[in-house]
């Protein structure tokens, strides 16, 4: 099985102890994201994760932004900086900016002799193996702006040949240099940029203010300035400065820069350099008939502040966000509060009591042609089906699971199968810390189901994560005539992968890619659990790993790409039928279905444990879901020893055959 590296690795501020700055990770994840969307997910890592977890085998680049230098020694020397140089040693790409270069050099010297500011003494890292010295500039102070300045960069090296203009103009604030790195060549060190003016530190030792280090089989490129720093963020710099200097920045150039810096590092550059703003979608409200718009439309009048009578406006606070609800209806409204959520800013809400969206305003996903399908696939149903609609659908929005779970003044006045669909996201929710890519072509949605604590014995809350995960996998395979055989699988607890070649068992020789990944919120007010189950589906994105168009184009022969709205009506359809056996006979019903499609019948894997055993996974516990396994000897017999393992105390790493408890 290959497994394909697509993370990229931020280093984030520990849960306590300095470290990293707010300010340097919003930049830093911003233009990382902004680049590397959709082929790699940005995620943050702390100090923590970094010593114990196993993130070197899927992270393609670590980035340490800028921050304070001792605050990373106090976090990460000994264990960590090992775990650091192995990774670069063995392949790994590092990228620092600031204080990230500060601590991957061999030794430092900032700001000597000045006793309120003084750091200096040789690092762990040494990626680059010389001294970095700062500031370059006078007047840095801590958690100040007084020796923010713009300083220009000419670019050097290998940068120009893939894409870099040949300066750049960018922020700066407290940056070093790297002393004598022209003499270091034969040591690994390429010099990539050069401060142009004089520096304030200048003693015949150069002006190299970024360095490429080949480390082992890795690579470490670090910067003393900060070029991940946006244009929009300098523009603020220069206002609160209160200075003449010019700090008149061209963000095509900082993003031109930026995307070489990711190319030399062997990363692959979505070239997206034009400065672009990308606002927060109108979202959509609809349904298959007007009665459950009226009833939701009643109960948020009730909720927020609309005045009285026929207003065709609502307001409605909620934790995280203000929605502005405007009844198209009732006719035209007159206010508008704003676009998106960033900020606590409004976002504005169509109501449509009657009809759908027009298709000019949905370019992307056509309503209207969405509830036939639903309609069509409810037909001949035994039982009333409501799942699916109403539904909320945006072009963009921040994350279809957080504008629910996350704002549950506004989740407890929504019935259950209320779905929110998007067709981009700029904040995707994976499970824990990790981000979701969520790229052109995915189909990106949430459902809400409102589950009795009645239900909590014979169908515990638990099990949708499961229930859901199997509903998509046999909805795909039910699509239409033809697509029975769509190789699709579920990887416990809830994620479905593709087979994409081979023909081997997981562990062997198939190679595998992940297609969809579930994500499930709960919250708990009164006797019933409010569940969020956010789902997000590779349909006919080709990247970062593989899609359910690409797949259906290898099968033999070849069958039509899937609709998004059709798929969606299918698997909210299917989802509802079995949530309602579910509630009658548990998961028992389903057991048999479930194991007909994962991936780990009899699969035996490494428990890194104390004991270092081996385990055979057996299957599903059925009154908690957990995962049960048996202990096996070098012979892989049973030895009468089970475990049940849950997925939030372990990380698992199927591909490779392990199952790592998480350490406390």
């Amino acid at each position: 099985m290959k497994k394909k590296k697509i993370p990229v690795g931020l280093f984030v501020k520990p849960n306590s102890g300095p470290g990293t700055s707010a300010e340097a990770i919003r930049q830093s994840t911003d233009t990382l994201r902004r680049l590397l969307t959709p082929y790699y997910a940005v995620s943050p890592i702390t100090a923590e994760a970094l010593i114990k977890e196993p993130w070197p085998a899927t992270c393609a680049l670590l980035c340490v932004p800028g921050g304070a230098d001792l605050g990373y020694c106090k976090s990460l020397n000994g264990a960590g900086t090992r775990a650091l140089k192995q990774y670069v040693r063995r392949g790994g790409k590092y990228l620092g900016f600031c204080a990230g270069a500060y601590f991957a050099s061999a030794e430092i010297e900032f700001e000597k002799g000045d006793p309120s500011l003084e750091v200096t003494g040789a690092r762990e890292l040494g990626f680059f193996p010389g001294l970095c010295r700062g500031a370059a500039f006078k007047g840095f102070e801590y958690n100040s702006e007084a020796g923010a300045r713009p300083c220009i960069l000419d670019i050097a090296g290998k940068l120009s040949d893939i894409g870099a203009p040949g300066d750049l103009q960018c922020y700066y604030n407290g940056g070093g240099v790297f002393i004598d790195a022209d003499g270091l060549a034969s040591r690994g060190v390429e010099v990539l940029a050069r401060y142009r003016e004089a520096l304030d530190i200048c003693d015949g030792s150069g002006n190299a203010a970024a360095v490429g280090c080949h480390v082992g089989a890795g690579y470490a490129l670090l910067i003393g300035a900060h070029p991940e720093f946006s244009s929009e963020v300098c523009a603020r710099r220069e206002a609160n400065s209160g200075s003449p200097r010019d700090w008149g920045f061209d963000e095509t150039r900082r993003l031109e820069f930026m995307s070489a810096l990711l190319k030399h590092l062997g990363l692959r550059s979505n070239d997206n350099t034009r400065p672009t703003s990308r606002s927060l979608s109108d979202l959509h409200l609809s349904g298959l008939g007007p009665t459950e718009i009226k009833d939701i439309w009643q109960k948020l009048k009730h909720l927020g502040s609309s005045g009285t009578g026929d207003a065709t406006s609502v307001t409605v606070e909620a934790e995280t966000a203000t929605f502005l609800l405007e009844n198209q209806s009732l006719g035209p409204s007159t206010s508008r509060l704003g676009d998106g959520m960033a900020g606590g800013s409004a976002i504005n809400v169509k109501v449509y009591e009657d009809g759908t969206p027009a298709d000019e305003d949905t370019p992307y996903f056509n309503v209207l042609t969405y509830f036939q399908h639903l309609r069509s696939h409810r037909a001949g149903s035994t039982k009333a089906l409501k799942y699916g609609s109403p539904l909320l659908y945006g072009e963009l929005m921040t994350s279809t699971n957080s504008i629910l779970d996350k704002n549950f003044k506004l989740l407890q006045e929504l019935p259950s199968g209320f779905t929110v669909v998007a067709i981009q996201q700029t904040a995707a929710r994976g499970r824990g810390s990790n981000s979701w890519i969520s790229p052109l072509g995915a189909l990106v949605f949430s459902m809400v189901v409102r589950h009795s604590i009645k239900h909590a014995v014979n169908a515990p809350a638990v099990f949708i994560q499961y229930l859901a995960a199997l509903s998509i996998v046999e909805a795909i395979k039910s699509y239409d005539v033809g697509y029975s055989k769509m190789p699709v699988y579920l990887k416990w607890p809830n994620d479905i992968y593709a087979k994409t070649s081979g023909t081997g068992e997981l562990g062997g020789k198939a190679d595998y890619s992940k297609i969809c990944g579930i994500l499930v919120n709960a919250n708990f007010s009164g006797d019933e659990f409010f569940l969020v189950i956010g789902c997000g589906v590779n349909v006919t994105n080709s990247v970062p790993t593989t899609s359910l168009k690409a797949l259906a184009r290898a099968m033999d022969p070849p069958l039509p790409e899937f609709q998004h709205e059709k798929l969606l009506a299918k698997i909210i359809v299917t989802f509802e039928k079995r949530y309602a056996r579910f509630l009658d006979e548990g998961f028992q019903a389903f057991e048999e279905d479930y194991y007909e499609h994962w991936l780990h019948n009899n699969q035996i894997v490494g428990l890194d444990d104390a004991k270092n055993s081996r385990v055979r996974i057996q299957g599903i516990s059925k009154d908690d879901g957990m995962l049960i396994v048996s202990e096996v000897d070098e012979h892989s017999l049973h030895t009468g020893t089970k475990f049940k393992l849950q997925a939030d105390g372990n990380s698992f790493d199927f591909f490779n055959g392990l199952l790592k408890k998480k350490r406390d």
